[in-house]
């Protein structure tokens, strides 16, 4: 099974980035994962061809079974620059690659709702006509006070309780995966 986590930001410095790489980490028995990074796509315009970062991008989220999308939470939304990588996959632009697509949201914030608004911002992006992506319906990863939670030397996701619900919305996803494309 192939999985793309997403790094949901191009921010040089994310706690996202290390909820990304923790959970390829911890979960590299169960599927390959590959963390995906954002930062280096060129942003969206509908008058462009894609360009090679972006048939790339395209090509890589093609050949996954699943997606796990890490988003931090930007002024009760998500990053700009995750938007554009997303608007790249819609069938308005032309490879709609999103369709039926097996999504996983997860994020961590420095505040305490953990990124809940940008995880409601995204589902909806994804869940939209031009997406039809098939999200991971309820199971939510609201992880809140990112920086006391994770170690900043090691990006390890300190925090026990949050391992464990980690642990089980991420054997959720995985079953979800088999199940969509059996």
């Amino acid at each position: 099974m192939k999985i793309l986590a997403v790094v949901g930001t191009n921010a040089p410095f994310s706690y996202n980035r290390f909820l990304a790489k923790f959970i390829a980490k911890r979960y590299g028995d169960k599927a390959d994962i590959e963390v995906k990074e954002i930062d280096k796509l060129t942003p969206f315009s509908r008058t462009d061809t894609a360009d090679d970062s972006i048939k790339q991008w395209v090509k890589d989220v093609k050949s996954a079974n699943g997606i796990i999308i890490t988003v931090p939470e930007y002024d009760h939304a998500i990053p700009a620059a995750l938007k554009s990588s997303l608007e790249w996959l819609g069938s308005h632009a032309g490879p709609n690659v999103m369709k039926m697509k097996p999504v996983a949201v997860v994020g961590t914030s420095y505040g305490t709702q953990g990124a809940s608004r940008a995880q409601e911002d995204i589902r909806e992006i994804l869940l939209s006509p031009d997406m039809s992506a098939n999200v991971l319906p309820g199971n939510e990863i609201l992880f809140g006070n990112a920086a006391g939670n994770f170690d900043k030397e090691t990006g390890e996701l300190t925090n026990d309780a949050y391992v464990k619900q980690l642990d089980g919305v991420m054997d959720n996803f995985f079953n979800f995966v088999k199940q969509v494309t059996k």
